[in-house]
């Protein structure tokens, strides 16, 4: 007791003599450039991701989707398995704080020879007959060692890996968002695709209807060999345009398949229009909106893991402190095992000094205070990066809308001139090449409209994972 009572003295002379002082992290991250995007101190939400947000496309072909692509997806599989592999890794690290307990059987048989020796006339006593003596005996021991804990240091190792497994799950969350995300924007190519293909078909229709009016007209020797020939071959075009839409949704419908664990059969069934339900961007979004985004929570959880972990390294200069103890039995009869008169304990105390570690601890000190410095580079740059993100998203939206507007009043434009041109071709007023090019243009105005649209909903998606699964709690 009085060695235990010395050394616990030990200890509060060093606590008392310890000059590190923990810091705290600062609070501050990023102001924006005009204010608008300004956060000063983390804000923790209860929400991440809004689930099923794919819903505000209104599309119940893709809602269906996204159940198969939740629960057969082998990326997210995979993903999952990922975060496992990181949580149990976690609660190892974290067990160290706690004693270790373990128990132990032996069974130990010996034999000495005492032939020849000077204690031979006293082995006779024992054995008799001469030669070597045997014995065996048996022991149950249950032994504990626990570092006691009396700078923290081991806390902090356990809080270390308690934000490192934080970080792991955020990044997770991002992934499952990311993921999805894509799956869906692949969804909506393949709808893009469809819709591709259904004009494709509609212009290789209009196409043979002015090869028909042309060809009978070559027939009645009314028109040249010139017209006939030009509409055979924007007939024969769009035809072979035709053939490489149904490629791209054919491969698409493949690729969409497999996403959804499914076997690639090409027979996946999706809608045949894009979706016009667009989510609203309201005004004037508060910067503390990225700041519920799982990557950049799962940046910042880096932070305070390298920041616990650094703490630990300034701590493992200090002395260590352990206490270990056994209980058990040892007999060489294995019936008396647990015959408490056999009965043997012991119970101990230690303290550690690091007085040389060839640089070690302080190597350790410095690479601890190096991660910190790189995870707080990286948060800041992430949310630099999502700023721009974001910005970019929004002034995106803006230039597409405005392109959708000008190319609706093109198509309009071009469809009258279509009309117009062919009416004129029939009452023998105008040429083929005017018919021909105001069709082309009606139906590659059309399609850009299309591609557009997408692209739109594209942005959209971008635009939710920037703002870290949508902005209707603002």
């Amino acid at each position: 007791m009085k060695r235990i009572s010395i050394i616990l003295s030990l200890a509060l002379l060093f606590y008392s003599c310890s000059t590190y002082n923990k810091t705290e992290l600062s609070n501050e991250i990023i102001k924006s450039k005009d204010g608008d995007w300004e956060s000063s101190t983390i804000v923790k939400h209860d929400y991440l991701v809004s689930d099923n947000w794919w819903n505000i496309f209104e599309d119940q072909k893709l809602d269906s989707a996204m159940k198969i692509f939740l629960s057969n997806n082998y990326d997210l599989k995979l993903a999952i398995s990922s975060l496992e592999s990181s949580k149990q890794l976690a609660v190892y690290n974290a067990g160290k704080i706690l004693p270790d307990i373990s128990t132990q059987i032996n069974n130990t048989r010996s034999s000495q020879n005492f032939s020849g020796t000077s204690m031979e006339e006293a082995a006779e006593l024992f054995n008799p007959g001469g030669g070597a003596v045997l014995s065996e005996t048996y022991a149950l021991n249950l032994t504990s060692q626990w570092e006691i804990d009396v700078w923290g240091k081991l806390y902090s190792k356990k809080l270390s890996a308690k934000k490192e497994y934080q970080s792991s799950k955020n990044e997770h969350k991002y992934l499952q968002f990311s993921l999805t995300s894509q799956a869906v924007k692949i969804y909506f190519n393949l709808v893009e695709s469809k819709e591709q293909l259904s004009l494709a078909d509609s212009s290789l229709s209009a196409y043979q209807d002015i090869f028909n009016i042309v060809e009978r007209r070559y027939n009645q020797g009314v028109r040249s060999s010139l017209d006939y020939r030009l509409a055979k071959s924007n007939l024969l075009i769009a035809e072979a345009s035709l053939e490489r839409r149904k490629m791209a949704v054919d491969g698409l419908t493949r690729e969409m398949e497999v996403l959804l664990g499914l076997y690639p059969s090409g027979t996946f069934k999706t809608s045949n229009i894009l979706s016009k339900s667009l989510p609203g961007i309201p005004k004037n979004l508060p910067s503390e909106i990225i700041q519920r985004r799982p990557d950049i929570i799962a940046s910042y959880n880096k932070i305070e893991s390298s920041f616990a972990d650094l703490d630990y390294a300034k701590k493992m200069k200090f002395p260590s402190f352990n206490l270990t103890g056994s209980v058990g039995a040892s007999t060489d009869d294995l019936n008396n095992l647990l015959d408490g008169d056999f009965s043997v304990w012991n119970l101990g105390a230690s303290m550690t000094f690091p007085i040389f570690q060839s640089g070690k601890i302080k190597a350790y000190q410095n690479l601890s205070k190096s991660l910190l410095e790189q995870a707080e580079i990286q948060y800041v740059y992430s949310i630099l990066k999502a700023f721009s993100e974001i910005e970019n998203k929004l002034s995106s939206d803006i230039m597409l809308n405005k392109q959708l507007i000008s190319l609706s009043d093109a198509y309009t434009q071009s469809k009258e001139a279509y009309l117009l041109a062919k009416d004129r071709y029939d009452k023998g007023l105008t040429d083929l090449i005017t018919v021909l090019d105001s069709q082309k243009r009606m139906f590659d105005t059309n399609s850009q409209m299309i591609s557009i649209q997408k692209l739109l909903i594209e942005n959209r998606i971008d635009l939710l994972i920037c703002l870290g699964g949508g902005f209707n709690e603002f």
